[in-house]
């Protein structure tokens, strides 16, 4: 199996030159790869072509594939692995191990996520790769399963028998034993291990063994499959998930539950679509860039002080006729002392001082203008992750118009949560003070 580890904004070669930010795939790995971002072209997919990875074509390089705004690992058919890492700056240690694990922590912050009462202190992120550590989790929680024991529940069987057990069913009674009189065609109920639950861990076991390279883990699973001997392999999933019960006993299984649909149905965050990926993690950074600065705040920022409200709505643009263009900033954060109220929106995009406004979209702008107005916010803010690009910007951009609109631009060190809170507490701090 060929691997591959990228950052975001990096790219991919059709078997071209080695560039700098280039990688040179093979052309059938770079061709299903391709076809793989082609296919999830339709809306129901929940990503759009150039929001998963962008396709161009480049003098002297042909066809490139850039990684962007999605995160995570792509497994093509031909067994390639991608991993795609975020374009992280870190202040103490940027290798490939280091963002994983900060990484991680985000992704932990977001609830759809099933990964978020998964501790990371205990992984070995500098040997695992993403995939791996995906399934390292998994087997984590499948050994808690195990230890607690197996569980059990009734299931219905039908069959030829010698005595009467259960109730006859005397439709296929009468069809298949009208010359067997010795048989009577019965169906009844035995408790057994083979339940939705038991099988749909069994077969992500199955999955995840013809995936994952790391030798302890391989060995892991074939532990949990010598456990799991007695139980079948799910045969039809979709059914099995709707199956599976809610009663209490079956209540160990949820996270559980909630990883085996990551791995056997694609759900991440979304279900991406195309025949050659046999598997697609792949989680938009936007998303968890936002999450993970709400999760931040919340737990830095002193809450007899500020009230922190994330995904605010009851806003709109217009009134009349009808409610219509919903404003919903990422979050709004209330001083109780003052009464003042700050909006911030996070964008999961790099600054540069070489580029026009520093890359910051008129659109957005627009955007932080109507927040502004509608909140009666003294300021709003526009936060961005680090970058190299931005190290020597050491106070916040600012906004700010002859009508009152004042925006701040600030970017955040995302591997210290308390740093960030702070760099977010001096911005409140400010807009709690008088107007001069």
């Amino acid at each position: 199996m060929k691997q591959y580890t990228i950052r975001e904004y990096m790219g991919f070669t059709r078997n071209g030159p080695p560039r700098a930010g280039m990688i040179s795939l093979p052309e059938h790995a770079f061709d299903q790869l391709e076809q793989f971002i082609l296919s999830n072209r339709d809306a129901n997919s929940g990503a759009e072509p150039l929001e998963l990875m962008s396709l161009s074509a480049r003098p002297g390089l042909g066809k490139v594939i850039t990684a962007k705004n999605y995160v995570g690992v792509v497994t093509t058919r031909d067994g390639t692995e991608i991993e795609i890492l975020p374009k992280l700056t870190l202040a103490k240690d940027n290798s490939d191990h280091a963002v994983r694990k900060v990484f991680l922590t985000m992704l932990r912050t977001v609830q759809e996520a099933p990964f978020k009462t998964f501790r990371t202190a205990h992984l070995n992120t500098s040997r695992m790769r993403l995939l791996d550590l995906f399934v390292r989790m998994f087997l984590d929680e499948t050994h808690r399963l195990i230890q607690r024991g197996l569980k059990s529940d009734y299931t219905v069987k039908q069959d030829n028998e010698t005595c009467v057990r259960g109730k006859i069913v005397f439709s296929e009674h009468i069809r298949k034993n009208l010359l067997h009189r010795e048989q009577v065609f019965v169906e009844y109920d035995i408790f057994s291990v083979d339940c939705p639950e038991n099988r749909l861990v069994k077969s992500t076991a199955i999955y995840l063994q013809r995936h994952t390279t790391d030798l302890q883990n391989r060995r892991d699973l074939r532990i949990v499959l010598s456990v799991m001997e007695q139980v079948p392999v799910s045969k039809h999933v979709e059914q099995d998930f709707l199956r599976c019960g809610q009663s209490r006993s079956m209540a160990d299984y949820q996270r559980l539950l909630e990883l085996c649909r990551v791995f056997l149905q694609g759900k991440s965050f979304t279900a991406f679509s195309g025949g050659q990926a046999t598997l697609a993690l792949l989680f938009p950074m936007e998303r968890v860039f936002e999450s993970y600065v709400a999760a931040v705040l919340r737990q830095n920022l002193d809450s007899s002080q500020y009230r922190v409200h994330a995904q605010a709505n009851g806003k709109y643009l217009f009134d009349l006729p009808k409610e219509r263009f919903a404003l919903r900033p990422d979050l709004v954060i209330e001083d109780l002392n003052s009464g003042e109220k700050t909006v911030l929106d996070t964008k999961w995009k790099l600054l540069s001082p070489q580029w026009h406004n520093y890359g910051i979209s008129q659109a957005d702008m627009y955007q932080m203008y109507a927040y502004q107005k509608e909140y009666a916010a003294k300021q709003t803010v526009l936060l961005y992750p680090d970058c190299e690009a931005m190290a020597d910007q050491k106070i916040p951009l600012c906004y700010s118009s002859s009508s009152g609109s004042l925006v701040r631009v600030q970017t955040l060190h995302l591997d210290s949560p308390i740093a960030m809170a702070e760099t977010v507490r001096e911005l409140l701090d400010v807009a709690s003070q008088p107007s001069k």
